[in-house]
């Protein structure tokens, strides 16, 4: 047989703090107030007739009363003031609280519903366990005569107020579910409308394009957008009669961010409102471009950016590489690497920029293109500006058109699924 537990005093002292966080979880289940529920009153029902007790209960104890939820054999009020609850001392303890004989017991010989109707005698209660493992609540039996319970008897009791603890997370979770799938809701509507505004987004950047040109000099492009909004752009500008400006530039990263600064920049190297650069010097446009974005006034964004001017009259080729990949200049000898760019826009305030100038024969050909072109993910990991310079010389050497290839090598990639970047290409030829 069990000894009733220890003796509680009537009397004891709350600890302000716990006692905030037990009420939190109480009323973090939302279950105070609410109606009878079956799956709380099909457990009082079964643990009333399995120990042959008259009332059977569920409650939770708020700060200044005790409210049923559930209740079988109690024809009482819902709630009693928490000072005159038996299940205030429960919820004290890890395990749970056997009264054999209330009469004998400090907590209930001067309790009014023993010592007066309804003349209580027998109390067991278990305390329930909220999600965050504060103890809210017990699931209780009553009886009007005194009785003892054994191990077994205290295991079961135990085990129905597990299947209270679950029924009652249960409906948390399937709260939080519901909350989760809501959430999810309006995560997917402004997924939507955030997508309907980055493809807007991606249409305005595209129309920034220009043209092909088909006049004495010839620039066609291709420009091939990754699944992300990305900050890739192109362009030319007639300087006079006899130049012509050819540019690309690509910012860092995705997004509106980027996509926002590379639109800007473009309308600074198009525009003819811009004054005070002569655009006639790839040093002094890179050099005020760099000055007008610097990344602590564009949300860290910086970009790289070929520029170069070609002069008919002369057939030469005047240029400046800010951070981009290195363009290929196609002439009677072969394939060659222009020069290599120096420090990215917009990092450093003050950027020293060389302009560097090549002959432009009437069979040249300049391919200029950012690194989304050849950073292929295969096999053996991302590809190399080298590799892809090596690939379209050895075509070149076998006399194949160069240009062909190029865009043979990005079919493949986007048939492949492993170009990961907005990819930009130009091919420039002055014939006339």
């Amino acid at each position: 047989m069990v000894k009733a537990l220890e003796q509680f005093p009537p009397q004891f002292e709350v600890d302000p703090a716990l006692e905030d966080e037990r009420l939190q979880d109480l009323r973090a289940l939302n279950v105070l107030d609410t109606p009878a529920e079956e799956r709380f009153d099909r457990i009082t029902r079964l643990a009333a007739a399995f120990f042959d007790v008259p009332i059977a209960y569920v409650a939770f104890i708020d700060s200044d009363r005790q409210w049923i939820k559930s209740r079988v054999g109690h024809d009482g009020p819902v709630e009693v003031k928490r000072d005159l609850s038996f299940c205030r001392y429960t919820i004290m303890r890890d395990r749970p609280l056997v009264i054999p004989d209330a009469r004998e017991h400090p907590i209930g010989r001067e309790h009014p519903g023993v010592i007066g109707p309804p003349h209580l005698r027998f109390y067991a209660g278990v305390p329930l366990t909220g999600p965050r493992g504060r103890k809210i609540g017990t699931f209780c039996l009553l009886d009007f005569r005194p009785r003892r319970f054994n191990e077994a008897q205290m295991d079961k009791l135990v085990t129905f107020a597990a299947i209270v603890e679950r029924e009652m997370n249960l409906g948390q979770i399937i709260h939080a579910q519901s909350e989760l799938l809501r959430t999810r809701e309006q995560l997917v509507a402004t997924q939507t409308e955030l997508n309907h505004e980055l493809n807007d987004a991606a249409k305005y950047v595209r129309r920034m394009l220009p043209p092909p040109l088909i006049d004495r000099e010839k620039l066609e492009w291709h420009f091939e957008p990754s699944t992300h909004l990305g900050g890739d752009g192109l362009g030319y500008r007639r300087i006079d009669e006899d130049r012509l400006a050819i540019y690309m530039l690509d910012v860092t990263g995705h997004g509106m961010g980027s996509a926002l600064l590379a639109v800007t920049a473009l309308e600074f190297l198009r525009s003819p409102q811009v004054r005070e650069t002569d655009f006639s010097r790839p040093a002094i446009v890179l050099d005020r471009l760099n000055r007008t974005f610097q990344m602590r006034e564009h949300a860290g964004k910086f970009f790289s950016c070929w520029y170069g001017v070609y002069s008919h009259q002369a057939r030469t080729l005047t240029y400046g590489n800010c951070g981009h990949p290195p363009a290929l200049l196609l002439t009677g000898d072969g394939l060659e690497r222009t020069a290599p760019g120096g420090p990215v826009l917009g990092v450093l305030p003050d950027i020293q920029v060389t302009e560097h100038v090549v002959p432009f024969p009437t069979e040249a050909e300049l391919y200029v293109f950012t690194d989304g072109l050849y950073e292929l993910r295969d096999k053996k990991g991302h590809g190399s500006y080298d590799e892809f310079v090596e690939h379209l010389q050895a075509e070149a050497k076998l006399r194949r058109t160069v240009w062909p290839t190029i865009l043979h090598w990005m079919d493949l990639a986007k048939k492949r699924q492993t170009v990961d970047d907005d990819v930009s290409l130009i091919r420039f030829t002055a014939p006339a």
